[in-house]
C-alpha cells in the first residue's frame, strides 16, 4: 500500500473515532484531517504543515496528530495515534494565514508552485469529548496535573484493605481452632457483606481513574 492510500485510510479510521465528538459539537460534515506534530530549528514547541487549499477553504480544521511506524528498510508502514488520550484539535480559520505563518514553496511534478505554512500547535485550540474548547496550554497543564496525581491516587487506592483476604486469612485459623457451634450462616453472611463492600470500593476505583483520564 503506498503511504498515500495508507494516510487516507488512517484518516478514515482517526475520524470515526471523534465521532461522538463531532456530535457534541452539533457538526455533520467537518473538515478532519490527521497531521505530523515535529519540532523545527528555531521554533518553539512541536510544529504542523498545513497544505495551502486547506487553509484557503475557509473553515475551521479538525486535527489528531500521528506518528509514522518504519520498518527496518525507513518505509513506513503503519500510522499510530500521537497522543495516548487521542485528543481532538482545532485550527480556527486565519484569513491571514499568508502573512502569519511560515511558508515553504516547493515544485509539484507540473512546475508549479507549491506552497506549504508551517504553524505551531498551541495556537490550535484543543476540543474535548464534551464538545468544549480549551486552549493548548491549559491542556498541557492539565495533563501535567494529571501525571501528578495518578501516582498519589494509586499510593492512596493502595490503603484500601483487602477484606476478602483478611476474612479468608480469619476463617482458616477457625478452622485450625475448631469450634463447636455452628457458624456458617453467619460466615456466609459475612462474606457477602464484605464482598460487596469490596466491590463498591473496586467502583470507586474505577470512577476517579476514569476521571482522571479524561483530564489528560
Amino acid at each position: 500500500m503506498s503511504n498515500i492510500n495508507l494516510r487516507k485510510e488512517k484518516e478514515k479510521v482517526f475520524y470515526e473515532h471523534h465521532i461522538n465528538t463531532f456530535n457534541a459539537i452539533g457538526i455533520i460534515d467537518p473538515m478532519f484531517v490527521i497531521k505530523t506534530a515535529f519540532f523545527k530549528k528555531g521554533k518553539f514547541g512541536r510544529q504542523s504543515q498545513f497544505f495551502e487549499w486547506e487553509l484557503k477553504k475557509g473553515q475551521d480544521i479538525y486535527v489528531e496528530f500521528y506518528d509514522n511506524v518504519y520498518d527496518d528498510n525507513g518505509i513506513i508502514v503503519n500510522i499510530l495515534p500521537m497522543n495516548e488520550d487521542r485528543q481532538l484539535f482545532k485550527l480556527k480559520y486565519n484569513p491571514y494565514f499568508y502573512e502569519e505563518y511560515d511558508i515553504i514553496e516547493n515544485y509539484d511534478l507540473d512546475g508549479k508552485v507549491d506552497k506549504k505554512f508551517i504553524l505551531p500547535i498551541n495556537e490550535m485550540m484543543v476540543v474535548l469529548s464534551s464538545g468544549q474548547e480549551i486552549s493548548y496550554s491549559l491542556y498541557e497543564k492539565r495533563k501535567e496535573e494529571s501525571k501528578n496525581d495518578l501516582p498519589q491516587l494509586q499510593k492512596s487506592l493502595s490503603l484500601f484493605p483487602d477484606f476478602e483476604e483478611d476474612f479468608l486469612k480469619k476463617e482458616e485459623a477457625v478452622k485450625l481452632v475448631g469450634s463447636d457451634f455452628d457458624i456458617d450462616k453467619d460466615k456466609n453472611d459475612l462474606k457477602d457483606e464484605i464482598s460487596k463492600l469490596n466491590f463498591e470500593i473496586k467502583k470507586l476505583t474505577e470512577v476517579i481513574t476514569n476521571y482522571l483520564n479524561k483530564l489528560q
